[in-house]
């Protein structure tokens, strides 16, 4: 996977991933992150990724969600 989402770009779209999801397609924005990372991540930081895709799917964006998940563990670990 390249990191790479963004929104389904109409319905028909969005009733395929549904049903790749309800068949196990796909793995957790958890699981995701920990991939990238190479740790676990808790809730709050799977919140604060969730908020960042809304958002990019609401600006219609394509969102390099690699990067910002980089970008906000690296935010986190300066900020302790």
């Amino acid at each position: 996977m390249n990191g790479f989402v963004r929104g389904p770009s109409d319905e028909e779209e969005a009733i395929k991933a549904l049903r790749a999801i309800a068949h196990g397609a796909g793995i957790t924005i958890a699981d995701f992150a920990e991939g990238i990372i190479g740790e676990p991540v808790d809730e709050e930081f799977v919140n604060s990724l969730i908020s960042i895709i809304q958002m990019a799917e609401l600006k219609k964006e394509i969102l390099d969600l690699k990067n910002e998940i980089i970008k906000l563990w690296k935010w986190r670990r300066d900020m302790t």
